[in-house]
């Protein structure tokens, strides 16, 4: 009987069969008739299952079947291909998408074609010649397929071919026991198209509806037209359903022909459920460090609270335990509990170090949210000796903090109270320059009105800041409560071409001593700055300008903006400064009436700020231009000041240009540079920035950054910085940062690193020289920290070290887009 088609239900052998490969899971689908994709069944039809193929390695002509060049139709529809194989000429495309669903087993009809087909009611059903079982979103091939007459025994032998979601198995023979469950596979390969992953196991057994056992067992994810580079051998794997756990025994881990590790045994997860288990280690070798290794291990103590314990060997300091806490309540937020500890190192005096932080946030309801933080460090050298994370900052002041937040409740009103302390690392610092605690502060906002209308804001800031000075006298930073109010009403007139913006705002500064500071300063015969201090200030202010625009090849605009600001001078000699800066440079802060950040001075003002800007797009949206200059004139010298003495900045009657240009010269290129002068001509800060990310992942920055010395304004500052990512050859690129000090003729940190990425594996070493963030690089004995390091990739498997990816995320503008277009 020639091509037979019948169209019935036949439940128990392809449920059996794809039962076995994919486990008690493919009941577990709904909806949808998925068919076979045209590209795959094309594939099977042209290529005959029995057909003989030189194979360079067991299971090629299978694999070959299903492995197609990544930018062929078949490959770009499927999604999921693009990111996991973007280093692979080639992809996987199985009959079934991983996206597909199937129908229950019990429900889905199924469409059986053979050449021949044999029922006997007394004995054996055959089905024979180039059987096909196509039931929705799965399908079985095979030479023959038997059935016995009680319908319990099911066996498939001769190519037998099954495809489901992503997954496609070929084994010689197939017998099942439809009642139980249970049954093996003979000399099956695997195709597993999400992971990119392949396989042969000698034999597949089930042993029951939830357990699986895999004997002689490998697994890749090298690409199938060559001997894998690398690859697992296992003797067994057994695989529980039931528990989400699998077990490996005599397992090895080969790198082309050639064993390299052993592991006698091995539990790992086989679905999304957390388990106690081993993390990949870390390793990596410093000058000041020696070798390091730390092996995490995994504690799922709970559904809702875990824990990750981590033994670390450093071979030049000690044994080192790290450890984290997880956790998650029903109604009261989520937090963590992370800290380390090293007993007596070796390379810091013997001294023990250590490290305890604590943060738990918690969304009360749609308006109220809380946060609680707390840190400690032992001492300042500890992040820049112990911090296994290359991007960590050594923060000199820890903070400690409680916040309680209230938003998104009546419009336009935002308000915070919060309580915050600090650990300064650095012992040498003395009590006066360290930071103030809040104990507490509370922040309020509310905006009212229209934003195309009359708008009123009113903003008030009040805190108990509190130092405890030993060692200097407490006139210099008293303790005592400050009370901010300001109240401002504002006029929105905007159209397409103009906008004027008048604000008239009274602020209001109160600040009372504590009695600690009070009674200090009597017994120093200061009594007069005891005195509570109390000021008001009016302000007024008027924001306008005026937009011009011109359309044709190219869109341009230009927009001149006039700003003045008005406040009368208050005297305020002898407050306190608890938490005040001076604002930096900038082209924006030419059109602001505010100095300082921070809420310790009122300003007095009269001066006028003009400026432009000016625009030029192309036809494709590039700004191929953007050019604003601008400058401040004053009318009266600037009396109120931080350091409650004016000095020759403070008169001067106009600010030198400052100037802010930037350019789209491609989609790849772009440059920018910012420049403030004084009124003298000197210089008062320049930058410089220009990279270029190119079609092949090849990206080159550099900049140049300059900030002259002004007394409480800005510190000096005169660095460069360069880096780059250039491919080579055959997925290999080497990549480089430096950040040089012009000031002390060295260098902060440099790297320079080879890294190499293929289908299935990928290996990085770099080596990287820099300073701690509180090193003074000017003193002669300070010696910069070193490092290699090393990250092995087994794609599938995940890799020893993930470090260097994030490390040259924070240092090199533009590398995420660079590592995108990589290879692709």
């Amino acid at each position: 009987m020639r091509q037979m088609k019948h169209q019935f239900k036949f439940n128990p052998l392809a449920t059996a069969i794809l039962t076995l490969l994919c486990g008690s899971s493919v009941s577990s689908y709904a909806e949808s008739t998925t068919s076979v994709s045209e590209a795959a069944v094309s594939k099977v039809n042209n290529k005959q299952l029995n057909a003989t193929i030189k194979e360079s390695y067991p299971g090629q002509n299978f694999f070959e079947q299903y492995y197609v060049d990544k930018n062929a139709p078949e490959a770009q529809v499927r999604d999921e291909n693009n990111a996991s194989n973007r280093y692979c000429e080639g992809v996987w495309v199985t009959p079934f998408s991983t996206q597909a669903k199937t129908v229950d087993p019990q429900e889905a009809s199924s469409v059986i074609t053979a050449d021949q087909a044999y029922y006997n009611p007394n004995g054996d059903s055959v089905l024979s010649g180039d059987v096909m079982i196509d039931q929705s979103g799965r399908m079985i091939r095979a030479d023959e397929v038997t059935i016995d007459k009680t319908q319990t025994f099911a066996k498939a032998k001769g190519n037998v071919q099954m495809a489901q979601g992503g997954i496609i198995a070929q084994s010689d023979q197939i017998d099942y026991n439809l009642k139980d469950e249970t049954g093996q596979l003979n000399n099956s390969f695997y195709i597993a198209e999400i992971t990119h992953a392949h396989g042969h196991a000698a034999k597949i057994e089930r042993t029951s509806p939830t357990n699986i056992v895999l004997e002689n067992a490998s697994y890749s994810t090298c690409p199938p037209d060559q001997k894998p580079t690398w690859k697992i051998q296992a003797n067994k794997i057994e695989l529980d359903q039931e528990t989400g756990r699998g077990v490996t025994r005599g397992t090895k881990l080969y790198v082309k022909d050639v064993p390299v590790l052993a592991v006698p045994y091995f539990n790992f997860p086989i679905d999304d459920r957390r388990t106690t288990g081993i993390i990949s280690p870390n390793f990596g070798f410093t000058n000041d460090g020696g070798f390091e290794l730390a092996v995490p291990v995994y504690l799922n103590l709970a559904p809702n609270y875990d824990a990750t314990i981590t033994p670390r060997l450093i071979t030049d300091r000690g044994l080192m335990a790290q450890g984290e806490f997880r956790y998650l309540t029903e109604n009261f937020g989520a937090g963590s509990i992370w800290g380390s500890y090293l007993p007596s190192d070796r390379g810091y005096d013997d001294e023990d170090r250590k490290d305890l932080h604590f943060l738990h946030r918690w969304n009360i309801d749609k308006q109220w949210s809380t946060n609680l933080e707390y840190n400690y460090v032992s001492d300042k050298d500890f992040f820049s000796d112990l911090d296994s994370n290359p991007n960590s900052r050594t923060e000199l002041n820890q903070r400690r903090a409680w916040e309680l937040n209230y938003n998104h409740g009546i419009p336009g009103l935002k308000a915070q109270l919060k309580v915050e302390d600090f650990q300064t690392l650095d012992k040498t610092v003395k009590d006066v320059d360290r930071p103030y605690a809040r104990l507490p502060q509370f922040l309020l906002n509310y905006v009212g009105g229209d934003y195309q209308g009359w708008e009123y804001e009113f903003n008030n800031d009040t805190a108990y800041f509190k130092k405890d000075i030993n060692d200097a006298d407490y006139s210099n930073q008293p303790s005592g409560t400050r009370l901010y109010n300001q109240f401002a009403t504002r006029y929105n007139f905007r159209n397409p071409w103009s906008f004027v913006i008048p604000e008239v705002s009274v602020r209001s500064l109160n600040t009372f001593y504590d009695q600690t500071t009070v009674d200090q300063l009597n017994l120093n015969n200061q009594s007069q700055d005891s005195k509570n201090k109390s000021v008001v200030v009016p302000q007024f202010t008027l924001d306008t300008g005026l937009t011009f625009e011109k359309d044709g090849k190219f869109l341009q605009t230009i927009t001149p903006r006039a700003f003045y600001a008005y406040a009368p001078y208050k005297n305020q000699t002898g407050y306190p400064n608890f938490d005040s800066t001076s604002a930096s440079i900038s082209y924006d802060q030419l059109f602001s009436p505010y100095r300082f950040y921070g809420h310790d001075r009122l300003e007095d003002n009269n001066f006028l700020s003009l400026g432009v800007s000016y625009s030029l797009f192309d036809t494709v949206g590039l700004e191929r231009l953007r050019a604003s200059i601008g400058q401040s004139y004053y009318f009266d010298d600037r009396k109120v000041t931080l350091l409650n003495n004016t000095d020759e900045l403070d008169k001067e009657k106009h600010t030198g240009p400052v100037i802010s240009i930037s350019s789209q010269l491609s989609q790849n290129f772009t440059v920018s540079t910012n420049s403030a002068w004084m009124s003298n001509g000197d210089s008062a800060q320049h930058d410089f920035q220009m990279y270029y990310t190119g079609e092949k992942g090849n990206l080159y920055n550099v900049g140049y950054f300059y900030r002259n010395n002004l007394p409480d304004r800005q510190r000096e500052y005169d660095q460069a910085v360069a880096s780059f990512i250039q491919p080579v050859k055959d997925n290999w690129r080497i990549m480089g940062h430096v950040q040089y000090d012009l000031d002390n003729h060295v260098a902060r940190e440099y790297l320079l690193g080879v890294n190499y990425e293929s289908c299935c594996w990928g290996i990085s070493v770099y080596g990287r020289s820099y300073f701690n963030d509180l090193d003074d690089v000017s003193l002669p004995d300070t010696k910069p920290k070193r490092a290699v390091m090393a990250e092995i990739t087994l794609k599938g498997l995940g890799g020893l070290n993930n470090k260097l990816s994030s490390l040259l995320q924070n240092r090199i503008l533009g590398f995420d887009k660079a590592n995108q277009s990589w290879t692709h």
